[in-house]
């Protein structure tokens, strides 16, 4: 059992950076075929399974962070991170813009082992009292980030919030999910990034491969592992919306942020686990997986899946700064506009590929409002609205 464990969580460690290398290819869609395998031959042992989806997608979530921050090329859940690790990778700091994301992911998961046996406590007592308040905490962090622009960037976020809102609610009201998000999520941020550094003839400094002293990593590690809590146990909040109420609660701070970023992923792929065996809800892809070949987990399962969890984490970590040192190392030699227009090509293929025609004709008009966006000068955190806004609208009941 203990090698066939170790086999199977190998096979998730390189199942999962494969998914995190490769815009588009969600690992919900790897976890849905594999759970349909072991289901068809009813073969597979609970623990081995259990290693194989905990270590895939904990990978994930650090490993997704390189095509965000040294591309430009956004999966759902790391789309924010294209914002301010672009600016540092413009600045030659994009190691460093992975790194603090790679803290990220390992300081939540040291948390949720010291904070274990609370956790277990506290989130049945929150998932029943904040379930029907989410769309009144939505729109006060919306009314808090509104408020905090100056002049005429008060309408015009509020108008990019609207515009992108009302796109959101009508495609996902239209099309299932997973034909949308990827070319919709690349239109609004990865495309505009693209075709301004092409357009501009952006050239990459030389990228540092040190971090110096190292950033306090408490303010947006203990930030992303609280929003990460929400976003595991509450339904209709994502990584991307609590990425949202983290750039408010951390005031612009970008290095803070992307911390906090990296730990709202990893933080919310370890609480949906933690959810279904504290309130029996699937929040996530794996957690169904986890649902649907093994059922409700126990105590002791939990436990298993935390101690999984940190030692991917921490091999994904190694796996991930060797990577991005290299991207690092060899990007500015190389002619940046011909790596942006290679993307490009590729980010296109892949949404025709997976989505089709349709999937690149909502990648075009969310390109158009994610480039309007950026002549205007607003902050692209405001498109979005394209998740937040169909949220608050579903649970204030207007469907």
């Amino acid at each position: 059992m203990f090698i066939e464990t170790v086999l199977f969580s190998a096979a998730g460690i390189a199942l999962g950076v494969l998914a995190g290398l490769v815009p588009g290819l969600h690992p919900n869609t790897v976890l849905m075929v594999l759970a349909s395998l072991v289901l068809a031959s009813g073969t597979i042992s609970t623990y081995p399974f259990l290693a194989l989806v905990v270590s895939m997608s904990v990978v994930n979530t650090i490993v997704n962070f390189i095509p965000s921050i040294f591309l430009g090329a956004p999966e759902p859940d790391s789309c924010l991170s294209v914002l301010p690790g672009h600016r540092m990778l413009l600045r030659g700091e994009g190691y460093e813009a992975l790194h603090l994301t790679v803290v990220g992911g390992v300081a939540v998961l040291l948390l949720t082992v010291i904070a274990l046996p609370f956790v277990l406590w506290f989130i049945p007592f929150l998932y029943s009292n904040l379930r029907s308040y989410i769309h009144i905490l939505l729109l006060a962090v919306l009314i808090l980030l509104l408020m905090s622009e100056k002049g005429r960037m008060k309408a015009y976020s509020a108008l990019f919030f609207m515009a992108s809102g009302m796109m959101g609610f009508f495609l996902l009201s239209l099309y299932p999910g997973e034909l949308v998000l990827f070319p919709a999520l690349s239109g609004l941020f990865g495309f505009p990034v693209i075709l301004t550094s092409m357009a501009q003839g952006t050239k990459l400094p030389p990228q540092a491969t040190d971090v110096g002293s190292g950033h306090d990593w408490r303010k947006g590690g203990i930030g992303g592992w609280l929003a990460g809590m929400f976003v595991g146990i509450l339904p209709g909040i994502g990584s991307a919306q609590a990425g949202v109420i983290a750039s408010r609660a951390l005031r612009g701070n970008e290095k803070d942020f992307l911390i906090a970023l990296g730990g709202i992923n990893t933080s919310n792929i370890i609480f949906t686990f933690i959810a279904l065996q504290a309130i029996g809800k699937a929040r996530s892809g794996a957690a169904w997986a986890v649902s649907e070949v093994i059922g409700r987990i126990g105590l002791w399962d939990v436990g298993f899946i935390v101690m999984i969890a940190l030692a991917s984490c921490l091999i994904a970590s190694k796996i991930t700064l060797r990577l991005g040192r290299g991207m690092a190392r060899t990007m500015h030699n190389i002619d940046y506009r011909k790596v942006n227009s290679a993307v490009l090509v590729l980010m296109i293929a892949l949404i025709l590929l997976i989505t089709g025609p349709a999937g690149l004709a909502i990648t075009s008009i969310c390109a158009l409002l994610g480039m309007a966006c950026t002549r205007a000068g607003a902050k692209k955190m405001y498109l979005m609205g394209f998740l937040m806004l169909p949220t608050i609208m579903f649970f204030s009941g207007i469907s």
